[in-house]
């Protein structure tokens, strides 16, 4: 993956350089202060704020201007200034920068009550004293390549200007928190020495030298070039050979070679910009490599990749609509809903979201599903997404297909539970129209009622007194029928989703032959005895002896609860 995302990405960082990255770069909340040459300082507070699209706006002095002209030269300099992460801090963790021109801490360093917490002054001198030749560094691999920067460490007036720097720091940085504090500042506070820009590169180039990889100790050299583990979108809970690693099955541990692959220092170092700049691209833009890759990132971390896709096609509009036909003849504020056509994958994902899942498909693609959920929905959501994310997300319609054949009920189901019978209804009509443009399509699949002619044929036997038996999707068919008629009689506050749940449960026709006759002596007095078309149903159902399960005929059965029911028809006048 990582080889395939980079060609594309590489291309267009040749053509940009870090402007690519520092064009969507986001600061993090707190105190800003730039230090001129003459030991003057200018504050910038950075508070986001939800509601302006455009992040520089956030940016704003002790008076609260506006100061969007400062925005890219502060990203420029806090991008070549932060630590990789946590665990590739330079010194002490609560010190979040990585040269001697700018100083990062958080707020709780100093104001904290938990002494834990608070930073120790004497880390800020060692900080700065080891930028001197980073002689904390010793790993044989890290002097190795330490070697190269021995004239830049020799450099007196370098290290003038740490010593400068430290001097500052340490005699201003109390006044800085009361600063922050005052303006209710509780995230960071960021230092920086007003340098040429390149100064700051070049310091960064030190430590990405020595804390591109994950564990250095691992690099190895081939030639005139050095390989090692890249520390990007790995996972490995920090140092791949510490005692701590919380993943030590992504070590190959029956190889000579323990990791699972290795990359050049060269590809190191773009994998470490790709993954920056993809941190602050739109958390729903999932192409954003590119309309041929697939690349979903976690919500809260960014810049870390959960799933990944090479996509060989892409897929619009239809070459075929489907076609979304009323089968149950639904009314929806009193006036029959009209039948549709879905033209496109973007139209069928956002219907399937609303019908299937009542909204709570797309808001739950990835990590757990919203805990309010009921657990049998959300479980239904983790069964099925995959197959969602495949086909609308990835162009695959293989697994979509097979899940509405295996659980497009179970969707009619979660709503006929939760009381929710217009989308029970709009759910069995969306599965029954996906299944008639699969047929059509020769994509396999069992035929499909004809709701209709059924509806005919039922009511010429039950008007004709036609005792002849019935098929068991006629048999089914009619038991829903009557089941909703039985019900309807009830004059009792309960609701219809537990008056029907024992008839969903029943799993044989005997069962549901049994649970008929039961509530029909619970409501017989409700209905004639000279009602000829029900009495007919009635036997034509206690008739019925073959032994089915309702399970493999549960669309039957609910297209008989939930279409035009047959006892509320007149007779047509002759």
């Amino acid at each position: 993956m990582i080889y395939d995302v980079l060609e594309v990405f590489r291309k267009e960082y040749e053509a940009k350089g870090d402007k690519l990255i520092l064009d969507n770069y986001q600061l993090k909340d707190g105190l800003y202060i730039i230090i001129d040459e003459n030991q003057n300082y200018e504050f910038f507070i950075y508070k986001f704020e939800k509601g302006i699209e455009n992040k520089e706006l956030s940016l704003k002095d002790l008076n609260g201007n506006r100061r969007k002209d400062k925005y890219y030269d502060l990203a420029q300099k806090d991008y070549y200034s932060g630590y990789l992460n946590s665990n590739k801090s330079f010194y002490d963790k609560k010190i979040h920068n990585v040269n001697y021109l700018s100083f990062f801490v958080k707020v709780e360093s100093f104001v904290s009550k938990d002494s834990k917490k608070l930073l120790d002054l004497n880390s800020i001198k060692t900080q700065f004293e080891a930028f001197v030749d980073y002689a904390k560094f010793t790993k044989k691999e890290e002097k190795k390549i330490l070697k190269n920067y021995k004239e830049t460490f020799q450099d007196e007036e370098r290290k003038n200007k740490i010593l400068q720097n430290y001097q500052f720091v340490a005699g201003n940085i109390h006044k800085f928190v009361d600063i922050a504090v005052e303006n209710s500042v509780t995230n960071y506070i960021k230092i920086f020495f007003e340098v040429p820009i390149e100064e700051y590169q070049k310091e960064s180039e030190i430590y990405y030298a020595i804390k591109i990889f994950n564990d250095i100790t691992y690099s190895v050299n081939i030639g005139d070039d050095v390989y090692g583990l890249s520390d990007s979108n790995l996972g490995m809970g920090g140092n791949i050979n510490s005692t701590k690693n919380k993943k030590p099955f992504l070590q190959h541990k029956t190889k000579k070679l323990v990791l699972p692959f290795m990359v050049l220092k060269d590809d190191a170092l773009m994998i470490k910009r790709f993954f920056d700049w993809i941190k602050f691209q739109q958390y729903k833009n999932k192409y954003p490599n590119g309309a041929q890759f697939f690349i979903n990132r976690d919500y809260k971390e960014k810049d870390l990749i959960t799933d990944f896709d090479y996509l060989p096609i892409i897929i619009d509009k239809f070459d075929d609509s489907i076609y979304y036909k009323n089968h149950l003849k639904v009314v929806e504020n009193k006036t029959i809903i009209d039948d549709d056509t879905i033209d496109s994958l973007t139209q069928l994902e956002a219907v399937v979201d609303e019908i299937f899942y009542n909204h709570q498909l797309k808001s739950n693609y990835y990590g757990d599903v919203y805990n309010k959920l009921d657990k049998s929905f959300a479980n239904l959501i983790y069964i099925t997404r995959n197959a969602m994310i495949n086909y609308f997300k990835k162009y695959d319609d293989r697994a979509f297909y097979q899940v509405i054949e295996k659980n497009g009920t179970d969707f009619v189901l979660e709503h006929l539970r939760h009381n929710r019978e217009l989308m029970a209804k709009k759910s069995l009509n969306l599965k029954l129209s996906l299944q008639h443009h699969k047929i059509k399509n020769k994509l396999d699949g069992e035929k499909i009622m004809d709701i209709k002619a059924m509806q005919t044929k039922m009511i010429n036997k039950l008007e004709s007194s036609d005792y002849s038996s019935l098929e068991a999707q006629e048999f089914f068919y009619l038991c829903g029928q009557v089941v909703k008629y039985l019900l309807s009689q009830s004059e009792a506050h309960e609701k219809m989703a537990d008056m029907l749940e024992p008839f969903l449960r029943a799993n044989s026709s005997k069962k549901l032959k049994h649970d008929i006759e039961y509530t029909f002596f619970k409501y017989k007095h409700k209905i004639s005895l000279n009602y000829l078309k029900f009495n007919n149903a009635m036997s034509l159902i206690m008739a019925y002896e073959d032994d089915k399960k309702l399970s493999k005929y549960m669309d039957d059965f609910l297209v008989g609860v939930l279409s035009q029911n047959l006892f509320f028809i007149k007779q047509k006048e002759k």
